[in-house]
Formats: C-alpha cells, sequence, structure tokens
C-alpha cells in the first residue's frame, strides 16, 4: 500500500489516489439510512463539483430509483452526454432544463426531458419539480444548482423558492438534493438555508 504523505489526512490521500472513489465514499456514507422526506444540502468545492454530481447520481441508482434532475448549471445535452460516459443510466432521471433556452441551444424536449424559457422564472420552476415529485415513481430531485441560480436570480427571492420547494419535497415524500458551490459570496444566504435542510454535506 502507498505511504500516505505527511500532511495528508485519510480522505484527502484517497482523493489523491482516486478522486471519484473518496466522494463516492463520503456521499454513501452520508446518505446511509436517510429517510424519505430527507432533505440534503452539499457544500461543494468547485474542483469536486463534477465529481460530486456524478456520484450523487450513482448512489442514488443502487437503490433503482427513478428521479428529477432540476439543471441550471448546464445543458441538458452536455449532462447526459457526460453521465452515459460514466455509465449512469440517464432513462432513469426525468430531467428539468432551465439554462438551456440562454444559451440558444437547439435542445428538443422528450419523454425524460422538458425545457424551460428562464433560470429567472421561479414560479415555472416549482410548478413543473412539483408536479414531477407529484408522481409515485419520482423518488429523489436533484437541484443543481443554488449557486448558478443566485447569478440570475436575488438572494432572498432565492431563498423564498427553495423554502417553499424543499416544503413541497418534504410532503411528496421525495429525497432531496440541494448543491452549491463553497463560496464566501453567497455565505449568508448558505447560512439561512441551512435551517431548513435536514442534513448538510461538505466535500
Amino acid at each position: 500500500m502507498p505511504l500516505k504523505p505527511s500532511g495528508f489526512s485519510d480522505f484527502d490521500f484517497e482523493q489523491l489516489l482516486s478522486p471519484n472513489r473518496a466522494i463516492n465514499s463520503k456521499i454513501s456514507l452520508a446518505l446511509d439510512g436517510i429517510p424519505n422526506d430527507f432533505v440534503v444540502l452539499f457544500i461543494v468545492d468547485l474542483k469536486n463539483y463534477a465529481g460530486t454530481v456524478v456520484e450523487l447520481l450513482r448512489v442514488l441508482q443502487l437503490e433503482n430509483n427513478t428521479g428529477v434532475y432540476l439543471t441550471i448549471n448546464k445543458p441538458v445535452e452536455d449532462l447526459i452526454r457526460t453521465f452515459k460516459a460514466q455509465r449512469l443510466d440517464t432513462e432513469k432521471i426525468f430531467f428539468i432544463d432551465a439554462i438551456s433556452a440562454l444559451s440558444e441551444r437547439k435542445t428538443l424536449e422528450s419523454q425524460n426531458i422538458i425545457l424551460l424559457d428562464s433560470p429567472t422564472d421561479l414560479i415555472e420552476i416549482n410548478n413543473i419539480v412539483s408536479k414531477k415529485i407529484a408522481l409515485e415513481e419520482s423518488k429523489f430531485v436533484v437541484f443543481d444548482s443554488l449557486s448558478t441560480l443566485l447569478l440570475y436570480n436575488k438572494p432572498m427571492a432565492v431563498e423564498k423558492f427553495l423554502h417553499v420547494l424543499v416544503g413541497k419535497m418534504r410532503g411528496s415524500r421525495v429525497k432531496g438534493f440541494l448543491i452549491t458551490v463553497k463560496s464566501s459570496e453567497h455565505a449568508g444566504l448558505i447560512e439561512t438555508i441551512s435551517q431548513f435542510v435536514d442534513k448538510i454535506v461538505e466535500i
């Protein structure tokens, strides 16, 4: 077994050897045994962001669950390409894409993709997510990401939106996962949101 360099924690050393394996282990441990209607906030270093999204879905799909993925960060076509390359089952994910319209990408809606007009229309986003999680086959919601949503909306509007959305996820008994990049700029809002989620995981 390789010797661990001095000054490295066990997690840092494991991450150095296999970044996604370390992230997967941390997520698996954090989510072990959490019930339905549980909402988790992931606060993620930028360098770990892509790996966290992939490994979160991998852990969720171990239970063969279907779920909703709301993207305000990357166009759905890019996400699907990445997820397929990582051997994730994209057919069991319903994608709500609120960002492709701004990039003028000619993405087509399909059976498991719906395109929204803008990331600023929080009412529409709320309505679409609410309809999808009301369906019995939806077992989780991944929100990607809080950081990007704040680029298009005022913090107070985002806070109210998330408070309502978290309540609806609990009411529909789905597991909810909010993801944000660790940032001092949004520390105040993250602290507020932390008060109405059930668990915080830093990666």
